[in-house]
């Protein structure tokens, strides 16, 4: 009876490691805190940006653009709302998650964004900080954002280092490096990650400087930019390429602009190409492309 006892002791002992091997080798599956629906196609102007719903003071319901373009801690909102505050600061609720802002108030007549069909001056806008410390992930083809805690599953994602930037105003923000293929010539840039910017890519003028590219057929026209319109152009492009990833089409065109920037701006039209994740916590940019 005792030999019987000792036999089934590393028996046993052997089912346990079994056991705990199992449970090391499988994949914690981390659900998001909260979603939050997402309106990102418009009917009119071939607009793609997220807008979001909020509440301002616990009373005041906006719709809200999402712009991770914008950067600091405050809410833009036209003027004449202004008689609803006492302060210079404002508490903004989008879903479960709630941030004091400081409010920047602009001109309503001056608005560029009010104006878009569907949006109206009942609109207001916050940037990336909103969401500062938390994952989200942007699932552009079921219109939401999924806020986590923690980070998911990301094993079949492209993980890319996101370097936070300080202009001169003081406002941070979130750069990546990527490539731009026109005319069978690349451009290297560091890229705004921008929710706020309708295009694929905008580059300014000078980064096709010297590059002999053929501009003959560009599409000219004006492209909206913190501060105003200003001339700008428009040509196809061949590829765009994020780490391991690319994003090619015929209709594809690379925005450019007559300014000095140094940075690019990624937009929506690129991003909405892949699953996005978006780690403000560790600042790490995911991507997986999606097949459409």
């Amino acid at each position: 009876m005792k030999k019987s006892i000792l036999l089934l002791i590393p028996l046993f002992s052997f089912f346990v490691m079994c056991q705990n091997s199992n449970k090391k080798g499988e994949t914690v599956q981390v659900f998001p805190s909260d979603t939050i629906l997402m309106q990102y196609s418009f009917r009119y102007d071939n607009l793609r940006m997220p807008v979001l719903i909020g509440i301002v003071n616990d009373s005041l319901h906006f719709k809200v653009i999402f712009d991770t373009g914008a950067a600091g801690n405050r809410l833009d909102i036209s003027d004449s709302f202004k008689n609803f505050f006492v302060s210079d600061s404002a508490f903004v609720q989008i879903g479960k998650f709630k941030k004091q802002m400081y409010i920047d108030y602009f001109r309503s007549y001056q608005s560029s964004f009010t104006d878009i069909e569907g949006l109206g001056e009942n609109t207001i806008l916050v940037g990336w900080q909103f969401f500062e410390n938390k994952i989200i992930k942007f699932d552009f083809q079921n219109q939401r954002i999924l806020v986590y805690n923690e980070l998911p599953n990301v094993t079949e994602y492209s993980k890319i280092k996101i370097t936070i930037y300080r202009n001169s105003n003081g406002n941070y923000r979130l750069l990546i490096p990527a490539q731009v293929v026109i005319q069978g010539k690349t451009i290297e840039a560091n890229f705004i990650i921008d929710t706020g910017c309708n295009n694929f890519v905008v580059l300014s003028a000078n980064h096709i400087e010297g590059l002999e590219i053929d501009t003959t057929n560009a599409h000219h026209g004006k492209s909206m930019i913190i501060g105003g319109l200003v001339p700008g152009f428009s040509i196809p492009a061949d590829t765009i390429k994020i780490e391991n990833l690319y994003v090619a089409n015929q209709n594809m065109r690379i925005s450019f602009n007559n300014t000095p920037n140094i940075l690019g701006l990624l937009g929506t039209k690129t991003l909405e190409n892949f699953s996005v994740i978006l780690d403000l916590i560790n600042y790490d940019l995911y991507l997986k492309k999606i097949n459409k």
